[in-house]
């Protein structure tokens, strides 16, 4: 019996540490859960938004449509919220959103970017390349775009769809024209389907014709207005109308 005495010692001694060991592991798993959370409270404040692809939208406006909180905690900010929420913004066609080591988040974005204005009934329509109404407005302050004449759109608001066959083909010219070109044209006028006509800020006339061809006669602009920008050529108007291009110099007096 004297014999069993020391085995019961070590028994002790065993359970002892167990149970040391498994208040030591609840602690540090207190610790942690304390930690995390109080990482994901709003008095934690930890990481950048960075905004890139914005050229119209400004970075404020992306932090506000995306609700980004003044007191920035990158972990309680749910990326799929926020590219929903700034796919509701017309301006805004894609949106890409993406976390960056350590403490990033990075937003993506690809704007609808305007492409003409035309007349409606509430005064001037913004279009972008697909037709999409960005903005209606009474006036135009400041021309940025080319004006469609000659085709007036009724009952259209923000957010439709333009499915107008004269529209259309006119955006899509002028979706083709690079960006310092499409800066040049101040008016695209639609007298009838077979009498396109551009006119730039210089008041150089481009005569279009008919909408065939229309990929070929916006590579065509591109070169020729880039021609004579680049000579300072006095150029009265270019004709576009057939597969070879002619150009009318300006007589001087």
């Amino acid at each position: 019996m004297r014999e069993q005495e020391p085995l019961q010692y070590m028994s002790k001694d065993k359970g002892s540490i167990l149970g040391q060991r498994f208040v030591g592991l609840i602690l540090v798993l207190v610790i942690l859960i304390a930690g995390l959370l109080f990482i994901k409270s709003s008095y934690f404040t930890v990481g950048a938004v960075v905004v890139e692809g914005n050229h119209y939208v400004t970075v404020e406006d992306v932090y506000q449509i995306a609700e980004i909180p003044e007191k920035l905690n990158i972990f309680n900010l749910n990326a799929a919220d926020i590219r929903t929420r700034l796919l509701h913004d017309l301006r805004i066609s894609e949106v890409d959103v993406s976390r960056k080591f350590p403490a990033t988040i990075v937003i993506s974005i690809k704007e609808r970017k305007p492409t003409a204005y035309v007349a409606g009934s509430y005064g001037f329509l913004e279009l972008d390349q697909q037709g999409v109404v960005l903005a209606v407005v009474k006036n135009i302050k400041k021309m940025n775009v080319p004006i469609i004449t000659g085709i007036r759109l009724d009952d259209e608001y923000v957010g439709d769809k333009i499915e107008n066959p004269g529209i259309k083909s006119i955006l899509y010219y002028l979706s083709l024209l690079n960006e310092e070109v499409l800066n040049q044209i101040s008016e695209v006028n639609v007298t009838s389907p077979e009498q396109i006509n551009a006119y730039t800020i210089s008041s150089v006339h481009i005569r279009l014709g008919s909408s065939d061809r229309l990929s070929d006669k916006a590579k065509l602009t591109n070169d020729i207005l880039y021609e004579i920008g680049n000579k300072k050529m006095m150029v009265e108007y270019l004709d576009l109308t057939y597969a070879s291009p002619f150009i009318k110099i300006k007589q001087s007096n």
